[in-house]
């Protein structure tokens, strides 16, 4: 298993566990991050992206769920993944699959480019 792929599904387990804590680890000082839940501009910065996935834990339950991993280049990783998205009160948003690239830059994740099913 590669170093990032092991990175990677650590920031998975953190994220759905909602453990802020363990995202923080994973994330590079200069992640810049989409705005996934608003689509506005991305957060800029370690600080802005862990505010922006507080955000996203006071508003949603995101369950997500890698299906595949493939290795782009020596520092991305495109996967695609299950999202399970509920309203705080257990209502079901959405099911879908998403195809993404994960970017890496000292085994730390600097960003996330959405390539499909958002």
């Amino acid at each position: 298993m590669s170093a990032l792929l092991v990175v990677l599904e650590e920031a998975y387990e953190a994220f759905n566990a909602q453990n802020l804590a363990g995202i923080r680890a994973a994330l590079h000082p200069e992640v810049l991050w989409p705005d996934t839940l608003e689509s506005g501009p991305p957060f800029v910065g370690r600080e802005a992206t862990m505010a922006q996935f507080a955000h996203i834990f006071a508003t949603i339950v995101p369950n997500i769920q890698l299906i595949r991993v493939l290795e782009e280049t020596a520092d991305a990783l495109m996967v695609e993944a299950q999202y399970s998205v509920e309203s705080p009160d257990g209502h079901v948003w959405t099911d879908t699959r998403a195809t993404l690239t994960y970017h890496f830059r000292d085994r730390l994740l600097t960003g996330m480019t959405i390539v499909g099913g958002f």
